[in-house]
C-alpha cells in the first residue's frame, strides 16, 4: 500500500457485496522469511496461465496471494499495481495505490491489499485502510486485505506450484469422463491409482491442476495423496482464500465448504 498527498475531488457511487464460497481454511503456519526490511524488498515475476503474462509482485506474502488467485475458480481475471485512486480526508487528498485488483466471475471488482498481520496494529495504517474501504465501497467496489494468516500455507504453496504447469494441458472430453467414473466408483482412491488408470501420470497432475478432482491442497501431494469428487455446482464461485473486511479488518470471512 502506497499514500502520498495530491489534490483530487471526492465522488461517490454505491457500496457492493462480495459473494464466494471459501473453501475451509487451516490454522496457518508463520514461516521465517529469508529477507528481512534492513536488507530490502523481494520483487519477482509470477507466470500466470489465467492472465497470460508474467505478474509482477513485490514481496512473498504478494506472491502467495498470487496462487491464490490463480487456483480460485472465483476469481476471473487480476493484476497487479491496477490504478491509482485518489482519497479525500479533512482537507486533503491521499494517493493509494493497491497491490491488485480481481475480477469476479458475478462481474464484481475487487480491490486487495496485502499486508504482514503485525503491520496492521498500527493506528496509521489502520487508519490509511479505512479510508481506502469506505472510498473504495463509495465506488460501488469492495475491498478486502490478506495477511499472512490467510496466505501462510507452504503445504498449498508447494502443491500449487507442482501443478501449476498442467493448468493449460488439454484434456480430453472423453478421459474427463472416464476419470470421473472411475473415482465415482473407486473404493478409497488415490492419487498413484488414478495415473495408472490413466496410464499417465501428466493427464492426473492436469485432472488435480484444472480442479476437476479434488484432494485435500495443505496436505503434502504425492502418490499417496487421497482423492475425492468435487461438487458439480457452481464452481466459478469457490475461493480459495478467506480474507478481511469491514472498518476493523479483525475477522476474516467465515469459510464455507464448496464441496457440500
Amino acid at each position: 500500500m502506497s499514500i502520498h498527498s495530491n489534490d483530487e475531488h471526492k465522488s461517490s457511487g454505491q457500496s457492493a457485496t462480495l459473494r464466494l464460497n471459501i473453501a475451509p481454511q487451516p490454522k496457518a503456519e508463520r514461516a521465517r522469511e529469508p529477507i528481512t526490511p534492513s536488507r530490502g524488498l523481494v520483487r519477482g515475476q509470477f507466470p500466470s496461465t489465467k492472465m497470460l503474462r508474467m505478474i509482477a509482485w513485490e514481496s512473498q506474502l504478494e506472491q502467495k496471494a498470487c496462487y491464490h488467485f490463480e487456483y480460485s475458480p472465483a476469481v476471473l481475471a487480476f493484476r497487479e499495481q491496477p490504478k491509482t485512486l485518489y482519497l479525500p480526508y479533512l482537507d486533503r487528498m491521499y494517493r493509494y495505490t493497491p497491490d491488485f485488483e480481481l475480477t469476479l466471475y458475478n462481474g464484481e471488482i475487487c480491490y486487495v491489499e496485502v499486508k504482514p498481520l503485525l503491520k496492521l496494529r498500527s493506528p496509521q495504517v489502520m487508519e490509511r485502510l479505512q479510508l481506502a474501504n469506505q472510498f473504495i465501497a463509495e465506488k460501488g467496489h469492495k475491498f478486502i486485505v490478506l495477511t499472512d494468516t490467510e496466505l501462510n500455507y507452504p503445504t498449498r504453496i508447494r502443491n500449487f506450484s507442482i501443478l501449476r504447469p498442467y493448468l493449460r494441458f488439454e484434456i480430453p472430453s472423453h478421459i474427463l469422463s472416464q476419470a470421473k467414473t472411475w473415482l465415482a466408483q473407486a473404493n478409497n482412491p488415490k492419487f498413484k491409482d488414478l495415473s495408472h488408470f490413466l496410464d499417465s501420470q501428466i493427464t492426473a497432475f492436469a485432472l488435480l491442476a484444472q480442479l476437476q478432482i479434488g484432494f485435500e491442497f495443505d496436505k503434502p501431494l504425492n502418490n499417496s495423496t487421497e482423492l475425492f469428487i468435487v461438487s458439480t455446482g457452481d464452481q466459478h464461485e469457490t475461493c480459495l482464500f478467506a480474507f478481511r473486511t469491514g472498518n476493523d479488518f479483525e475477522q476474516c470471512a467465515v469459510p464455507t465448504n464448496p464441496h457440500t
